[in-house]
């Protein structure tokens, strides 16, 4: 009982916010002390590191890779060339004919709305 007393006390707990408070203080000044000049250093240094990059080796590096994987793509194909570009010109073909399709449906609901004024009947 005497506990519980003790923590709705409003001084204690004005005393002990006092206490956290000066604590975080001296825990962020030493923190400021320990890291401030590494965190420092660590972004001058970065700056460095981005100043002194060669774009041009990323951009071969990744060319590199496109070629890599072209490579392998097509010594791992399941199909010759030719199968494959008839494949894809009747995979276009379809595309393109759903697509007529799609236009030539929205034409006629604009033409539909347009002239009655409303959707449908």
């Amino acid at each position: 009982m005497t506990f519980g007393l003790l923590l709705t006390d409003a001084e204690i707990w004005s005393a002990m916010g006092d206490q956290v408070q000066e604590r975080a203080g001296e825990t962020g000044e030493r923190i400021r002390r320990e890291f401030g000049p590494t965190s420092m250093r660590r972004t001058s240094d970065h700056l460095q590191l981005r100043k002194n990059s060669d774009w041009g080796a990323r951009v071969a590096s990744l060319l590199a890779g496109v070629g890599v994987g072209i490579t392998v793509g097509i010594f791992l194909a399941p199909t010759s060339g030719e199968e494959m570009r008839a494949a894809l010109r009747s995979r276009a073909a379809a595309v393109k004919s759903n697509l007529g399709d799609v236009a030539n449906r929205t034409k006629r609901f604009g033409n539909e709305v347009r002239s009655t004024g409303t959707e449908g009947d």
